[in-house]
């Protein structure tokens, strides 16, 4: 039954994409799909609850579902939590890790040469806000987001927001507090305030080496508090400074 409510999914789907189904538009009574692809309705209910998940679709109680049109941050979310299923455990992680640090690192060297200062500017606002919640890992956590986020938006391309949003946001909110909360929040804000010193100098160079020493020294705390209880094989003291390396899988693919 999945195989076949997947299968129509994707076939609506093609019709939606393609415009034979236009958005705003009710679709078909399940009735009509019933006959149309020979199931039952409780296959064609599944297919239906598949196209409600890839945001194609819009459902009212007592209504039939009406095509809308996804936007980018909604597809990259449906393709986040699908993904979560690929990147669980301390493998899956790492690997996030690594993919947040290859676009962090590429946008701040883009910030470096063409942040304006209306977007200098919000990067100090996330700091300031930072400043406030040193004290509190929550708020902390949600401006040092809103931080990150701003230096996504600098190229004006909303996919690396997008990206931002699906991965590295959830990436973080999934980590736990540090032990020291104060000490660990006043140096991520310090590095915050270093890095938007050498964006404001146009310094390139200075703001990838302390962006580098942040991404990779939060990391290494993650990794410490990973394994704490457990027998660790190298020291996690060797993480600070270097990137974070995705791990090295045995399985194909």
């Amino acid at each position: 039954m999945a195989t076949e409510a997947a299968e129509i999914a994707q076939a609506l789907a093609e019709q939606i994409h393609s415009g034979a189904i236009r958005s705003g538009e009710m679709m078909p009574s399940e009735r009509d799909l019933c006959e149309r692809f020979a199931v039952g309705r409780t296959v064609v209910r599944e297919a239906i609850t598949m196209l409600e998940g890839m945001k194609l679709i819009k459902q009212r109680k007592g209504f039939r579902p009406r095509v809308v049109t996804p936007t980018l941050a909604q597809a990259m979310a449906g393709a986040a939590e699908a993904a979560r299923f690929f990147f669980r455990g301390s493998e899956g992680n790492a690997h996030l890790e690594q993919a947040r640090f290859f676009l962090e690192m590429s946008l701040v060297r883009y910030a470096a040469q063409f942040a304006t200062q209306a977007q200098l500017g919000k990067m100090l606002a996330a700091i300031e806000a930072c400043e406030r919640a040193i004290g509190s890992y929550p708020q902390f956590r949600e401006a040092d987001l809103r931080f990150h986020r701003t230096i996504a938006e600098v190229p004006g391309n909303p996919i690396f927001v997008a990206l931002h949003d699906a991965f590295v946001d959830r990436l973080m909110r999934r980590r736990e507090a540090p032990v020291d909360v104060a000490t660990h929040n006043r140096r991520s804000n310090d590095e915050h305030r270093a890095i938007v010193t050498a964006l404001v100098a146009r310094d390139e160079q200075e703001a990838v080496r302390v962006l580098t020493v942040h991404l990779s020294r939060n990391y290494a705390t993650y990794m410490r508090q990973a394994l704490t209880g457990t027998e660790a094989l190298i020291g996690t003291e060797a993480l600070v400074g270097t990137e974070p390396r995705a791990a090295v899988s045995n399985s194909e693919g």
